[in-house]
């Protein structure tokens, strides 16, 4: 073998070496994302449950309302809800901003359910929580 083609076979292998351990670098970091994303699927599952949990105290809450004719809006209860959600964020280096608009989302859709209840003259209007009777 010449020099030349010596040092071609030398560049080869280390080309070959080289992506090999990239791919392998590769796969492992495919794996620990699978892991992480199997992670974060457990946690959304939590996360939708509670969100379910949510509303159904809040349809709860809503037939409390109604019953003793207390108004479905309750902006300081609102603001207390909010400024829980801004604290624990900033105490937990999250964005206030994200959180707040997070729960403001929440309290959106709770307000929406207390209004189908509330406002409701069906004898079950819990059955109407998501527009469809179905709970």
């Amino acid at each position: 073998m010449s020099q030349d083609s010596d040092q071609r076979y030398n560049d080869a292998l280390h080309t070959a070496a080289s992506e090999a351990k990239s791919e392998g670098h590769r796969a492992a970091g495919e794996q620990k994302l699978t892991e992480l994303r199997r992670e974060l699927d457990g946690i959304d599952e939590v996360l939708r449950a509670a969100i379910r949990d949510r509303i159904d105290v809040c349809v709860r809450v809503a037939h409390v309302k109604r019953e003793h004719a207390i108004p479905m809006m309750q902006p300081g209860r609102v603001g207390l809800v909010t400024e829980r959600a801004r604290e624990f964020a900033s105490a937990n280096g999250l964005s206030p901003d994200f959180l707040e608009d997070l729960y403001r989302s929440m309290i959106a859709e709770a307000c929406r359910v207390e209004d189908l209840i509330i406002d409701s003259p069906q004898p079950n209007p819990a059955s109407m929580v998501n527009g469809r009777g179905e709970r």
